[in-house]
């Protein structure tokens, strides 16, 4: 698949940023955008429409289009979209959409029309606005989406985040009703000694009630639950692990590595098959069984060079 935008292009669609709380956050270009358009897509028509009061624009034409809307559905909107040559606009409850929201359910369906424009309308973003206050070390982090819901794919996620030897910043949405227990899940997470973990959390960003809490490890975290704070609002949370636990951690990995290897080559050269050495490696240091027999291939090839020098 191959597609392109250019100015010339009539058919328009345009994601446009809308305030995550304070109403003085909407750029003129947004305004003028959402006035011009010829029907604007959301996700909640009630939303949207208590926006468009706000601005003045309450004859504006709505469409729901949300996670529910069938293939079927969006394919007949863009074709409308694409044969009549319309401006359509696309916002979200609140901030930029495409982040985990229906946006880009419609771009990846709308590339699939060439004649349609996509453009962005930028403004809020409940993602960016938190980056600006996390005070994250290095410009790079790892963003998330919401937090997992299910206990079993929350410790998953940990675990691999625990065990990084690359990324040190992790961004998360979360919902009113689950902020404490995912608070809960990261104070268990981060009881051992030696792990002290930043952790930075926001909600409400750019409203009334806008509340910011900084601090590192379980004990910051079993503080926080003490407090009767306030869950009613959308939150965004981070985490940030030290350069020290990258460290060691790279150092551990590279060990295990060094210690399966060695392992394996010595399986090997005792004359086990590759398939058997391979499965026998895979089990007792838990990793990919096409990595283990990949590397025992490679291990048998090197013996058999050295065996016809010899």
């Amino acid at each position: 698949m191959q597609y392109q935008t250019y100015p010339a292009q009539k058919a328009r669609i345009s994601m446009i940023a809308v305030p995550i709380g304070n109403l003085g956050d909407i750029t003129e270009r947004a305004m003028r955008t959402i006035e011009v358009c010829d029907e604007l897509w959301c996700e909640d028509t009630r939303h949207t429409q208590a926006l468009l009061n706000a601005l003045g624009m309450e004859s504006k034409r709505v469409r729901r289009v949300d996670q529910h809307i069938t293939e079927s559905d969006l394919n007949h909107l863009l074709e409308r979209v694409d044969e009549q040559g319309q401006h359509i606009g696309v916002v979200t409850d609140a901030g930029t959409p495409g982040l985990s929201d229906p946006g880009s359910k419609i771009i990846e369906r709308m590339t699939r029309f060439s004649r349609i424009r996509i453009e962005p309308i930028p403004g809020a973003s409940s993602l960016t606005c938190f980056i600006s206050i996390a005070g994250f070390s290095e410009n790079t982090f790892v963003f998330q989406g919401f937090f997992p819901r299910s206990t079993g794919d929350a410790e998953e996620l940990l675990s691999e985040i625990k065990g990084s030897t690359s990324a040190r910043s992790f961004v998360f949405f979360e919902s009113p009703n689950r902020i404490r227990d995912t608070i809960e899940c990261l104070k268990v997470w981060c009881e051992e000694p030696e792990f002290t973990p930043k952790f930075i959390l926001a909600k409400e960003l750019t409203k009334l009630h806008e509340t910011i809490w900084m601090g590192d490890g379980a004990e910051f975290l079993d503080h926080l639950l003490q407090q009767q704070f306030d869950e009613r609002g959308e939150w965004v949370f981070g985490i940030e692990l030290s350069a020290d636990w990258l460290s060691k951690n790279d150092v551990k990995n590279r060990k295990a590595d060094t210690d399966w290897v060695l392992s394996l080559d010595c399986l090997i050269s005792a004359g086990i098959s590759t398939k058997q050495a391979s499965h026998v490696i895979a089990e007792k240091y838990k990793i990919a069984k096409n990595l283990a027999y990949r590397e025992a291939l490679e291990l048998q090839k090197k013996i058999k060079n050295s065996e016809s020098k010899a």
